[in-house]
């Protein structure tokens, strides 16, 4: 009895033994995991880490270079066209033009165009008149004869100067007032055949008469 006592007090003394091995064992295996994965975690971090700064430090990232160099283009063609738009204004219409031309030929210039001015200004007043309603009819009828007389004669000062110009005597200016015509030559001296010549195309295409015609001769140096 005492012999089978023993062996059963020997039998389970061994398997508890054998428990604590297990179990130390288990536990040392989990330990080991744990520390496995807690090293590895740190390293994923820092290359996150070190992707996100080296994107942001780019920051055309996602962009192709024709992309940006359309992009670079095209804020260069709004800077020159900016810069020639600019360069291209200026104060007093005309002046460019005037400036590049000889003395006759901004005389001429400057000469027609206070002209056209001073025919629009009129011209203007005179749609204040025929628009009005409160004035009489026949005060508007006169302004419309007055305007139609203004336009007849910018043609025909316009037809002289054009057949001046044709025939030889260019930057030429004729100006028609109370039925004479003031007709300035850009030449320092004038023939008495070109003074004939120029004479006659003043009365065909102005109708005024010969007596009625003064020509004055302009040196383009002056």
């Amino acid at each position: 009895m005492k012999h089978i006592f023993k062996k059963n007090q020997i039998v389970i003394t061994t398997l508890a033994v054998m428990i604590a091995v297990a179990g130390y064992l288990n536990y040392s295996g989990f330990e080991g995991g744990t520390g496995g994965t807690d090293e590895a975690a740190p390293a994923v971090a820092e290359d996150s880490t070190l992707l996100d700064i080296e994107s942001l430090d780019d920051p055309n990232e996602g962009d192709t270079p024709d992309e940006t160099e359309a992009e670079t283009d095209l804020v260069a063609s709004a800077d020159t066209a900016g810069t020639a738009e600019d360069s291209q204004v200026t104060d007093t219409p005309g002046e460019a033009v005037l400036t590049s031309m000889s003395a006759g030929s901004g005389f001429a210039a400057e000469a027609k165009l206070t002209r056209e001015q001073v025919r629009a200004q009129n011209k203007e007043t005179l749609l204040e008149v025929i628009n009005n309603s409160s004035i009489a009819q026949e005060q508007k009828q006169e302004a419309i004869d007055s305007m139609t007389e203004l336009t007849d004669i910018a043609e025909r000062e316009a037809a002289a100067e054009l057949l001046l110009e044709s025939k030889g005597f260019a930057d030429s200016v004729v100006s028609l007032t109370d039925g004479t015509a003031d007709v300035v030559i850009c030449q320092s001296e004038i023939s008495e055949a070109e003074r004939a010549q120029i004479e006659d195309i003043v009365k065909r295409k102005t109708g005024v008469s010969g007596s009625a015609i003064i020509i004055s001769p302009m040196s383009a140096e002056e």
